[in-house]
């Protein structure tokens, strides 16, 4: 869901924006529901290096209601300083994400949950919500989901983790849409997900990778008995980091990625040339 203030300013009193935009993000958290808030975010930024103090308030407290993902629309596609407009809200983010004490904001999201079902949870959010707890109670560093679909790591962002969610798919798309939406997710994709074992080691060491986490820590796990199935995630594990991996320099990593890259425009030039 996009709250897109411009617009709404069309259609109902400016000054109820607010409030519309507040209802809307609190809903989509109570469903899952990755929210997107967007239009006039760093608006000044347009046509000045800087933003205004008030946009910087606007961008933060649209992070501290709920959002998944803030938006930057003319500041990008046609203001004289993207690249600062980028940055600017990203350290934004991230002062703000900082802010929020995650244990209290899982017990406040678990008891409105409790509230307001009329049913019980089905298997993979009682799952995903006990992951998050789980994290929480034993001080875990990493968060790793298993997924076909992508629908049991919105489970867990919806109770917000503190740690760093990893998901591991098989399929492109759902990793971009993780990624993409999905407030603290970095996805990435397999060649298969065949092997739970093999692919929970693996997941290890891309934490170590990027810094995660180091041998000795723990990390928990949510996973299908099932391998490959998609809608069978029934299983919580709580694993510890192993030794004796080296982890990859992220500068090598760089370096790689620059190179396949440069691979890349090369065969775009041999296709434009032929």
């Amino acid at each position: 869901v996009m709250v897109a203030r411009g617009d709404l300013g069309m259609e109902i009193p400016a000054e109820k924006v607010f409030l519309a935009q507040k209802l809307m993000i609190r809903k989509c958290n109570l469903m899952g529901k990755p929210v997107i808030t967007a239009t006039q975010m760093l608006e000044s930024m347009i046509k000045n290096p800087r933003p205004t103090r008030a946009e910087c308030t606007d961008v933060a407290n649209a992070v501290l209601d709920g959002s998944d993902a803030v938006m930057l629309s003319g500041e990008t596609a046609g203001g004289e300083y993207p690249i600062e407009a980028v940055k600017t809200m990203a350290s934004i983010c991230k002062e703000a994400e900082g802010a929020i004490n995650y244990s209290k904001l899982y017990t406040a999201m678990r008891n409105t949950v409790n509230l307001m079902r009329l049913n019980p949870l089905d298997t993979p959010e009682a799952i995903a919500s006990s992951a998050v707890k789980t994290v929480i109670d034993m001080g875990a560093k990493l968060l790793v989901v298993l997924t076909e679909t992508g629908r049991t790591p919105r489970l867990v962002a919806k109770y917000r983790p503190a740690t760093p969610l990893l998901v591991l798919t098989a399929d492109p798309e759902c990793a971009r849409q993780c990624e993409g939406l999905l407030r603290g997710c970095k996805a990435k994709v397999m060649g298969s997900m065949m092997g739970t074992n093999s692919i929970l080691m693996r997941a290890a060491e891309i934490g170590q990778d990027f810094g995660w986490v180091k041998p000795g820590d723990k990390l928990v796990a949510v996973h299908g008995m099932r391998d490959a199935v998609s809608g069978a995630s029934n299983m919580l594990k709580v694993l510890e980091v192993p030794e004796g991996y080296k982890p990859e320099a992220m500068e090598e990593r760089s370096a790689t990625a620059d190179d396949d890259d440069d691979d890349i425009d090369e065969d775009l030039r041999d296709l434009v040339d032929n």
